[in-house]
């Protein structure tokens, strides 16, 4: 039995600004973000 996760077309990622945002300096957190567009990147080429 397949879950709806796998029927999925698009999944909805919720990101709070603590994680977006380093709190001493106010920036994005661009080290941050560019590993987790590394990380859905890679599974999207998986097929996941």
């Amino acid at each position: 039995m397949t879950s709806r996760l796998d029927q999925a077309k698009r999944i909805v990622v919720k990101i709070g600004s603590a994680l977006l945002v380093e709190s001493e300096t106010g920036k994005l957190n661009r080290s941050w973000l560019d590993a987790l567009m590394d990380d859905i990147a890679a599974m999207r080429a998986k097929g996941q």
